[in-house]
């Protein structure tokens, strides 16, 4: 278990130049702002020193160099550095890439966190256990104060430190709203925070925020549509997302510093309208279309007949797919968890929802019912459900979901990763596999 996966973005832009002041529309490449982009990605999940091991932390620095490499940055890399380690590594990058006033910098750190005494610390591979050895504590970690200090010291516009570890949030002040971003925009300066909640929280070592923050830099935070992820929408989509996927046991904050109102940027890339060449439809084919549906309306070639359909009629463009009983816009909406019990069973039902993963490029939430061995299992589910809850999501996540899945393919591939869910969070608790009630896909 981490103690707290904290998410602390601190965006830097220093002073509007000539340079900036001639950019007049909205770009639509990192071309167009940024001469280059460099990211430092540093894990520590091998610690030496009292602090428990983070196994999930080498996933977490794999799919983050990954992603911002798809993302058009030159990532580099640092594995189980000590605190001295991690002090040159980082002044080695500054150094060498962020004496250009247009390029965009980010470092990402991976691993413990601690808050001693009012100060975060970012904790190296070799720190001692606060609790029996203060000063081998602090020889082993940096301070937060240490990264404001070198993102002070960068020419570069744009700075981005991403913690993904464990400190207080509470200095953070949060918005309340994410501001229209305008061209102006790009040329202020932008000290941006946001950090997964408090010091006092915990979340599984498997990290809820990392595959949020990848989620939204590939453009689920984009909330207008234009193409580009600015911080405060990055702030407000982890918020949401991470807040409503822990069941509000990790409770994400945002916000600026007074007087810095610019914007960091991600782009997603402009939707691009192109057109396609539809064939013609042949002699009677609309009505042989027609016949499969109606013979096997549940079935793929229906489907397939009435895609088909839509490219030859524009009347059935908007037409919901035939599949039943697993149509797309009939499903079962939940947004609480509850327990419910039926005369038929000696044990009651307990419902684990709502289950919320990102899959195959959608948004899937899923309502599961399971009904309990026995009276002590029920008790087990209800102590577990959350846990189970996110379990579940993490295994739908994993699940293999591909966007030429069928539907019935999806929901085959999430029942499997709930009764995956199960054997890992509560083997024995269960007297069936969990029962898929309720499935939406976006």
């Amino acid at each position: 278990m981490r103690n707290l996966v904290l998410a602390c973005l601190l965006l830097l832009t220093y002073g509007a130049y000539a340079a900036d002041r001639a950019v007049v529309r909205m770009p639509d490449t990192p071309d167009d702002m940024y001469s280059s982009s460099h990211a430092l990605v540093i894990g520590v999940y091998d610690y030496s020193g009292g602090w428990p091991k983070l196994p999930g932390v080498r996933q977490d620095t794999d799919a983050v160099s990954m992603a911002l490499s798809a993302q058009g940055f030159n990532v580099r890399r640092s594995v189980n550095p000590t605190a001295s380690g991690i002090k040159a590594a980082v002044d080695e990058f500054i150094a060498r890439y962020a004496g250009d006033r247009r390029a965009r910098i980010l470092i990402y750190f991976a691993g413990h966190g601690h808050t001693l005494d009012g100060t975060g610390y970012v904790v190296g591979r070799d720190a001692k256990d606060p609790a029996k050895d203060t000063a081998g504590f602090k020889k082993g970690a940096l301070t937060i104060d240490y990264f404001a200090e070198r993102a002070k010291e960068m020419d570069s516009r744009h700075g981005l430190f991403v913690f993904d570890s464990c400190f207080s949030g509470t200095v953070f002040k949060t918005l309340r709203s994410i501001p229209d971003f305008k061209t102006e925009m790009l040329a202020r300066p932008a000290k941006e925070f946001i950090a997964s909640g408090t010091e006092s929280q915990q979340v599984p070592d498997d990290s809820v925020f990392r595959k949020r923050f990848i989620d939204g830099i590939n453009g689920y935070a984009d909330v207008n549509g234009d193409g580009l992820v600015t911080g405060s929408e990055l702030g407000q989509f982890i918020q949401t997302e991470v807040s409503g996927f822990s069941a509000g046991t990790q409770t994400p904050v945002y916000g600026k510093l007074s007087g810095n109102d610019g914007e960091f940027l991600f782009f997603r890339g402009k939707q691009q309208q192109t057109a396609s060449v539809v064939a013609p439809a042949a002699s009677g084919e609309r009505e042989q279309l027609l016949a499969v549906i109606r013979k096997s309306p549940g079935s793929i070639e229906a489907n397939n007949a009435l895609k088909r359909l839509r490219e030859i009629d524009d009347s059935l463009k908007n037409q919901p797919p035939v599949t039943a009983p697993e149509r797309k816009d009939r499903v079962t909406t939940v947004t609480s968890t509850v327990v419910y019990k039926r005369a038929d069973t000696d044990y009651p039902y307990v419902v684990i929802a709502p289950v919320t993963a990102y899959a195959g490029g959608h948004r899937i939430t899923a309502a599961f019912s399971v009904e309990a061995v026995n009276g002590s299992a029920y008790k087990n589910l209800m102590n577990r459900k959350e846990m189970l809850r996110s379990v579940m999501g993490h295994k739908i996540e994993d699940s293999g979901i591909d966007r030429s899945d069928s539907i019935a393919d999806v929901r085959r591939k999430v029942n499997d990763a709930a009764k995956r869910a199960m054997e890992f969070a509560c083997p024995s608790c269960g007297r069936y596999a969990p029962v898929l009630k309720g499935l939406m896909i976006k």
